[in-house]
């Protein structure tokens, strides 16, 4: 075993994301990353029905955000389609004549979070199957793997679930509940995650997802034989979030699937 960690050597995640000069140039980038971000969910098998919601801040009034119209597919969405919602659940700006709603719960909760957290600028909630699953559980999220060592002391547990979301005194329990953490479990629901950017949120998401279905696998498998997952060392776990936990690490990572998607769609999304 290995008692040290080498510290010697770090990852290079490229070049950051693009900046803008002209305001209303990124808010049409943001926008189709958004879109795009939707179709990501969907290509990966985490969306379900009409439930879920993506969010991105509003560079031109950072006190909305961009977020999709109630009904539509994740995987057919375009940056024209979403709704520009301010503080108080107000469509002040985008969408489609035919598509003026958005879910209800989507504003509570992301809202509230937005508002919190000044330095999020994307929030990503899907009814995804092993995430749902692993939250029926109300259990610590264990870190067995080194791709969960992202989440090490960066998770937080929602334990007070009441149904759907649609009182703001909830969305401060869950704002509580996620503290300065990337991601949350929410119990009885679901997974959210946070961001700098979309592509970060994405990132953490799929992770989380990923690692819900590890743990129900590794813990079904351990219990035929009668054994336990091993965990992994603390030491590892701090090591492993450094080099990988970072928001850069969590853009870079998405990147990748981002332009697959992109490429699948011909992209469809900047319609």
């Amino acid at each position: 075993m290995v008692d040290q960690v080498d510290d010697t050597l770090s990852f290079d995640y490229g070049p950051p994301a693009p900046t803008f000069k002209d305001k209303h140039a990124e808010r049409t980038y943001l926008k189709e990353r958004l879109a795009l971000a939707y179709r990501v969910i969907a290509h990966e098998g985490m969306c379900e029905g009409t439930a879920g919601h993506l969010t991105v801040r509003d560079p031109i009034k950072p006190d909305c955000f961009w977020v999709n119209p109630f009904g539509l597919h994740f995987s057919r969405m375009t940056a024209s389609d979403l709704l520009l919602i301010d503080h108080a659940g107000k469509i002040v700006d985008g969408g489609k004549p035919e598509r003026q709603r958005y879910n209800a719960a989507a504003f509570v909760i992301h809202s509230a979070i937005h508002a919190a957290r000044p330095e999020v600028n994307a929030v990503v909630h899907a009814h995804s199957p092993s995430g749902k699953a692993w939250s029926t559980l109300g259990r610590p999220f264990p870190f067995y793997t080194q791709d969960s060592a992202v989440f090490y002391d960066d998770i937080g547990h929602y334990a007070a679930h009441g149904g759907v979301v649609l009182s703001s005194a909830e969305s401060a329990e869950i704002v509580t509940a996620l503290g300065n953490a990337k991601a949350l479990v929410m119990q009885n629901h679901g997974l959210l995650s946070v961001g700098g950017c979309i592509e970060s949120a994405v990132a953490w998401f799929t992770l989380l997802e990923n690692e819900c279905k590890c743990i129900l696998t590794a813990e079904a498998a351990a219990a035929m034989t009668g054994s336990k997952p091993v965990a992994l060392r603390e030491e590892v776990a701090q090591f492993t979030w450094k080099e990988t936990g970072s928001e850069e690490a969590g853009r870079f990572e998405s990147l990748a699937v981002f332009d697959l998607v992109e490429e699948l769609c011909n992209a469809a999304h900047k319609k």
